[in-house]
């Protein structure tokens, strides 16, 4: 084994310093002398010999290598334990099998300096290696939670009312799928386990790659995750569940990428931008307009999470889950977040709600970032700016539709700042309908069998999109809405 150059220097100084002492009669002492290994401990040689001092320093060069050999033997050993440390208390877990030039990731390891880097003073997570399509299934079970029932059905149907995916779809399993992917594991808190996907069951080299963010996410699960969603409080409406989505999923995007920036070997390795079709996420077939809000945690809350973390550090951010965003508009602005007086959201109420004496089947606010993609999808980027800036509420009303028709009635309405604003949202959104509907940009027609109105109401803040499926339900949600 080569000796370490800065270990050698150091005994070299001290070997000048023994050699003074040696020229001017006096004898060393050495209190630890009598603790090291007999067989490696230099024998006395008698002073003012240059040719002893150089046998002392070979002999002293085979006592460091010695030294070195221990050290890395109680690496070894510390790294076992450490290990040992996170499968305490795991039940019926199957041994990884790992072959002879197979190094295991440490898991455990990582966790732990996520763990100092972060400031979370918690034990490190037990971790176990299982299939992909087990760590989605216990996603899904925790997506199920948060929505619970058919929840998010019935926002897919009314999505696919209001013409923004093609069909209705069960959304969860996809994004259960998508999840899988962009974390490459998951924390269960049932088991309290962190469940790390086997490479050989992967459905792709990067999805093990973004194991670290999956630690870090699950690190702050198992911390914030019952202050965060709390199911007493009842579901929460789209634009609240996203709001709370992003400061997790942001804050677990931080804390991968500042612990990369010490570790560069974990840091991504995935070169593909998220919209090539060879992607990863692109092998779940999730209609473009969840795939962006399932997407928006990540990339909008790694901002947000920025932003706090640069106003007050660490503290700033674990401040943040006892008084979490209450809408994606405070998570697309930080600074409305920051500010001590933020606004009360606005609620828009309705006397009745009921569509020939039916009850909607989705009463639900959508919020500003998906206001934004419903008009990214027919503007650019500064149309749908401009289109959404002044969004202060919206509340989408959505009823089941007779006749066999294949989309239900909705109703979207949307209240702004004032009335500047609600014209540039009236401007992008018809030329939207234009688009979809192959119109020439009126705000009532009839086309592709549905019967559409954009109406303006509330003082002309207020504008109020119809998509129906016959014009007598157009007509009465035009009375209802008004």
């Amino acid at each position: 084994m080569k000796p370490n150059p800065a270990v050698l220097l150091l005994v070299l100084l001290a070997l000048g310093g023994m050699a003074g002492l040696f020229l001017s009669g006096m004898k060393p002492e050495s209190p630890t002398a009598k603790e090291a290994p007999a067989e490696v401990m230099p024998a006395p040689l008698p002073a003012g010999s240059v040719d002893d001092l150089q046998k002392q320093i070979v002999l002293l060069q085979g006592q460091i290598e010695y030294l070195q050999g221990q050290n890395d033997a109680l690496k070894d050993e510390n790294a076992a334990l450490v290990q040992k440390l996170g499968t305490l208390g795991m039940k019926n877990t199957p041994p990884v099998v790992m072959k002879d030039d197979d190094v295991a990731p440490d898991f455990v390891g990582m966790g732990l300096e996520m763990m100092k880097m972060r400031k979370l003073h918690a034990l490190p997570m037990v971790t176990t290696t299982v299939s992909q399509a087990e760590v989605e299934e216990a996603i899904l079970k925790w997506l199920k939670q948060q929505q619970p029932g058919d929840a998010a059905k019935k926002l897919s149907r009314g999505l696919t009312a209001l013409g923004w995916i093609p069909e209705a779809v069960d959304p969860l399993p996809l994004r259960a799928a998508l999840l899988a992917r962009q974390l490459g594991g998951w924390y269960d808190a049932e088991s309290e386990t962190m469940l790390t996907i086997d490479p050989s069951t992967a459905s792709g080299a990067s999805v093990t790659d973004n194991e670290p963010l999956g630690i870090a996410f699950g690190q702050l699960l198992r911390e914030y995750g019952s202050t965060l969603f709390q199911p007493q409080h009842g579901p929460l409406t789209t634009d609240m569940r996203i709001a709370r989505e992003s400061l997790i999923s942001g804050d677990a995007a931080l804390t991968r990428f500042l612990h990369s920036l010490q570790n560069p070997a974990s840091a991504p390795k995935d070169d593909l931008p998220a919209e090539d079709p060879d992607h990863p996420f692109n092998q779940v077939p999730m209609p473009a307009f969840l795939r962006e809000m399932a997407l928006f945690p990540f990339s909008r809350g790694f901002d947000f999470a920025q932003t706090l973390h640069s106003a007050g550090n660490f503290a700033q951010l674990n401040a943040a889950y006892s008084r979490p965003p209450i809408n994606t508009a405070e998570v697309i602005e930080p600074e409305v977040y920051l500010n001590p007086e933020r606004p009360a959201p606005q609620e828009i109420k309705l006397d009745d709600v009921k569509l020939g004496g039916a009850l909607p089947f989705l009463d639900d606010r959508l919020g500003k970032f998906a206001c934004a993609t419903a008009l990214r999808m027919h503007n650019d980027d500064e149309a749908a700016g401009e289109g959404t800036r002044g969004l202060v509420a919206d509340r989408l009303l959505c009823w089941a539709a007779d006749g066999g028709a294949k989309r239900d009635h909705a109703a979207w309405q949307t209240l702004f700042q004032d009335k500047a604003s609600a014209d540039a949202f009236v401007k992008a959104m018809l030329n939207s309908l234009r688009q979809r509907y192959e119109t020439k940009g009126e705000a009532e027609f009839t086309a592709q069998g549905r019967f559409v109105a954009l109406v303006r109401n509330r003082g002309e803040a207020g504008v109020v999109l119809i998509d129906a499926a016959s014009n007598e339900a157009r007509a009465a949600l035009k009375l209802l809405m008004k």
